[in-house]
């Protein structure tokens, strides 16, 4: 499934209509009866009577006198508030309200929010739902003060259900929601694709639910090479889990060194070795400082472990390793620089640096160049990648896709940048995004487990499939661990262990996940 800007589906739009012959009238009927069959399923009849629909100018507002229209045929009482006159109107919702003109549906033009305050007193929020037509993915700066943002405030504050027209009004991937204001719906039903408003920087929290409708742009123009951000399916890496060969030993299913923890934090490297043979990695070697040795056998005796006070002894034992992970709990100061340096010009095996190992790269992340042609995997959270980029945490949030982008193909790595919706980044300009997790997640250790699961995955699959595969997989998997763990445990007991112990349940129930984005 595709992710989309705004622009990009407004390139879509345009291709639909001019060059596939769809007229935009009936891609305008398609979504607006996708979207009254989203809302009155939500807001069954039987209890919600009534809707007051409010309608910008916009094409958003010829979707909600459109949706008006179908709900009135399906037995709700319908009334519409325009912000503006007809006159103002493109020519397709001119033609949506002259439809409800001649079949005398209640409307009203309003020029203050006390009038709509007006109106809306005269229903009751327990019978009564809102539809918010205002603004659609377009709008290029955010609403701050005047008429628009005295009507959304009044609709947020009115204490009615509210449903949205393709996004909340007022939210766009031009901006970060918390620039202005902008409608916080309970539902919003979105068309053909999701637009990247929807998901970030965690706009879609204030989307509620979201239903994404097919309104019959064909599928060969949104699958064109240049809309190159994808949401992460089960599909996109089901065929990794075949049973294993009855012949099978350890040997085959790779050995990961994993370079991790100190006498400060032994806990990090401790947990992302153990996610590592969780991951089904045949062998996993820590190494680690003489302090931290029996810490590591106690908590797990799987792990072997390469006791080293020099880098030297660490580069002497590079050859054993199918893969390489360092960083998680290892410490941020120039001997740590050393090993990562290390690590970055010697290693001929993938390279997975987290945590410390990107802390340590701050003003010195040109390294990363001079690597030896094998694959290096970063794994930031939003604070390290403005560490490593120089860029403040608020300019990635704004523009965490381009940004990651632009980062993996200039320094030919793969970015796994981690967040609410955590997403991938690789050096050819393909962008992943995650759509499993949850907020019990944010919690000590998760992104190391993340780590040892994405190590233990390349260690046994990295010459069977594509990188991009196996980074999806595990950040997928990595989410829906923590979603099952969380029906367990709560979001609030929930700890990085948790979901370690529930791994395993979740590649054995992946054909039962079910997306939080309703599609059809």
């Amino acid at each position: 499934m595709k992710l989309i800007y705004s622009k990009w589906m407004k390139e879509l739009d345009s291709q639909t209509i001019n060059n596939i012959g769809i007229p935009s009238i009936v891609l305008m009927e398609n979504a607006s009866r996708g979207a009254a069959d989203f809302f009155s399923e939500e807001y069954d009849l039987k209890r919600y009577k009534n809707v007051v629909i409010v309608v910008g100018k916009g094409n958003n507002g010829g979707d909600g006198i459109a949706c008006g229209r179908i709900l009135y045929q399906k037995g709700y009482n319908i009334e519409f508030v325009l912000l503006t006159s007809y006159e103002r109107f493109n020519i397709d919702p001119k033609i949506n309200f002259n439809i409800i003109e001649k079949i005398n549906l209640r409307h009203s033009i309003i020029k203050r929010a006390d009038e709509l305050k007006i109106i809306l007193q005269k229903y009751n929020k327990y019978d009564t739902f809102l539809i918010d037509s205002i603004f659609g993915i377009g709008i290029n700066k955010p609403v701050k003060k005047g008429f628009y943002s005295e009507i959304i405030n009044l609709i947020n504050e009115s204490g009615f259900r509210v449903a949205s027209i393709d996004i909340p009004s007022g939210i766009s991937d031009s901006f970060i929601p918390e620039e202005g204001i902008h409608i916080n719906a309970d539902i919003t039903a979105t068309f053909q694709n999701l637009k990247i408003s929807h998901i970030f920087p965690d706009g879609n929290k204030y989307c509620g639910n979201i239903r994404v409708i097919d309104i019959g742009i064909p599928k060969v123009l949104v699958e064109q090479n240049k809309y190159y951000i994808e949401i992460i399916e089960p599909s996109d890496f089901g065929n990794l889990f075949q049973k294993r060969e009855i012949d099978a030993h350890k040997g085959k299913y790779g050995h990961v060194l994993n370079v991790s923890g100190s006498i400060q934090k032994p806990g990090a490297g401790i947990l992302s070795s153990y996610a590592i043979l969780k991951a089904g990695a045949g062998l996993c070697t820590a190494a680690v400082c003489s302090e931290n040795r029996l810490l590591v056998v106690q908590a797990n005796p799987e792990i072997m472990t390469l006791v080293y006070k020099n880098n030297i002894e660490i580069l002497k034992r590079l050859k054993e390793f199918d893969c390489i992970l360092a960083g998680p709990g290892l410490g941020d100061n120039d001997s740590i620089y050393e090993i990562v340096s290390m690590l970055i010009k010697e290693s001929e095996v993938p390279l997975i640096l987290d945590a410390d190992s990107i802390n340590v790269l701050k003003n010195r992340k040109n390294i990363l160049k001079i690597k030896k042609g094998n694959p290096i995997i970063i794994t930031p959270h939003i604070g390290e990648f403005s560490r490593l980029t120089g860029l403040s945490v608020l300019e990635i949030s704004k523009n965490s896709i381009a940004i990651s982008r632009e980062f993996a193909m200039e320094f030919n790595v793969f970015v796994v940048l981690k967040s609410h919706n955590t997403l991938i980044a690789t050096p050819e300009g393909n962008v992943y995004v995650n759509q499993t997790g949850n907020p019990g997640m944010a919690t000590a250790g998760s992104g190391d487990v993340l780590a040892g699961i994405i190590a233990g995955f390349v260690s046994q699959f990295i010459d069977k499939y594509h990188l991009d595969v196996i980074l999806k997989s595990a950040v997928f998997l990595h989410g829906f661990s923590g979603d099952i763990a969380v029906r367990k445990k709560g979001e609030l007991s929930l700890m990085a262990s948790d979901i370690i112990d529930c791994f395993s349940d979740a590649i054995l129930n992946l054909d039962d996940f079910k997306s939080q984005f309703e599609f059809s």
